[in-house]
């Protein structure tokens, strides 16, 4: 009989049948906190995701989510089907149909969804199109605001609460970071963010990268040629929107910034978020969200 990896018995119970046993698909990074495997089932192709727990205790971009924001991961992944179907109908991207995930009875964190066929994108490879998209995307969700923050699925912090949580936060992970951070940059970062006010908040995909896209196979029927899915939806949280602006920033050329910030002002205004950067520009690289390890060039960019 064949069955799903890792999981126990009971949690694969009511998961569809495997006709093919599964295959364990390699990591995109060192500091991967997942094992995912290709499922090939009676019901169609799937991926399954299991957390590695021990690896989330080690990881700085989970501890600074679950640090600020209450986040609870792995233990939310019980609740991620809500971020599938907010995604579906308020995102411009597709995404992964949910199947199942873990519970809170389970012994594993897991999530199950169909399998998206196409080609993963890499940032060399992105146009100018898909940074218009992008935007667009971006404009659709920071208009879902409300006026608390935190985990996704029911923010209960208050705005007042924001700078001291980014305090503490920030000060945490600088403690057991392995890149140093200067002294007198630290204190001047932690001195501003205390007196942060952020008073919206809007949806964030913390860990956005374009490897966490796909360009679906348009020979799919009824898929349009440079469609675009994202795939991995496990750390959207409630944030400022000037934290999802400041990340962009990095993840975009300046070029691309700048065509992204000329889509996102036909809609938006683009805000004046120069007393919270350099306190954003620390919680990203502390929580590495990118991976970097120069701090002195990271602080430089515009």
């Amino acid at each position: 009989m064949l069955t799903y990896p890792i999981l126990t018995p009971s949690e694969q119970a009511n998961l569809p049948r495997l006709i093919i046993a599964p295959t364990a698909l390699p990591s995109q990074f060192e500091d991967s906190t997942h094992q995912v495997f290709l499922c090939d089932t009676a019901d169609g192709r799937m991926v399954l995701k299991v957390c590695d727990e021990a690896a989330v205790v080690q990881s700085g971009f989970w501890q600074g989510l679950n640090l600020l924001f209450g986040a609870d991961f792995p233990n939310n992944l019980a609740q991620i089907q809500h971020t599938h179907e907010l995604l579906s109908k308020q995102g411009l991207y597709a995404v992964p149909d949910f199947v199942a995930s873990s519970r809170g009875e389970s012994a594993h964190d897991f999530v199950l969804t169909r399998f998206i066929e196409g080609v993963d994108v890499e940032a060399s490879q992105v146009t100018d199109s898909m940074v218009v998209q992008l935007a667009k995307h971006i404009t659709q969700l920071h208009q879902m605001t409300h006026s608390t923050w935190g985990g996704f699925y029911a923010p209960t912090y208050q705005a007042a609460e924001w700078g001291e949580r980014l305090h503490d936060t920030l000060s945490a992970l600088a403690a057991k970071n392995a890149v140093s951070v200067p002294e007198a940059l630290l204190q001047d970062v932690l001195s501003q963010a205390s007196q942060l006010q952020e008073t919206t908040f809007v949806p964030m995909m913390l860990d956005l990268r374009w490897d966490q896209f796909r360009r679906v196979d348009h020979a799919q029927a009824g898929v349009q040629a440079d469609t675009l899915a994202l795939i991995d939806l496990d750390a959207f949280v409630m944030t400022p929107r000037a934290l999802d602006l400041v990340l962009l920033a990095y993840i975009l050329t300046p070029p691309q910034f700048a065509l992204f910030k000329t889509t996102y002002t036909t809609t938006h205004d683009w805000p004046d978020y120069s007393a919270q950067k350099p306190c954003y520009q620390l919680l990203l690289f502390l929580m590495q969200v990118l991976g970097k390890t120069d701090l002195a060039q990271w602080m430089k960019r515009a």
